[in-house]
């Protein structure tokens, strides 16, 4: 799946990213952890919620590549204290060790 114009790996907040720093500065960045994508209420005032699109999220994560310009994108939003070192690790990284689980559709 390609990524397209809308869906990009760094469509997120600072938060994110300044957390993804902060695992990296603290030596922290190769240890297991778990992140959860959940809500509270169903969306909408509905009365129920409907999941779909784990097969296109399953293909986004697969596909998942850090480029050049997503780096110096990084490199003009962030502070400007973040080390060099971090944006080369940025680009190195490869998601084959991340395990997904989820409800079927």
């Amino acid at each position: 799946m390609a990524v397209s114009s809308v869906v990009q790996p760094f469509l997120t907040d600072l938060y994110q990213l300044s957390m993804a720093y902060a695992y990296w500065k603290n030596h922290k960045h190769n240890d297991i952890a778990t992140f959860d994508l959940f809500f509270r209420s169903n969306p909408f005032g509905g009365e129920f919620t409907l999941f779909a699109g784990l097969d296109e999220c399953l293909k986004f994560v697969r596909d998942y590549k850090i480029h050049q310009t997503d780096i110096e994108y990084l490199k003009d939003n962030l502070p400007e204290y973040v080390e060099q070192e971090f944006f080369d690790y940025l680009s190195t990284l490869v998601m084959d060790d991340i395990e997904i689980y989820a409800v079927p559709e």
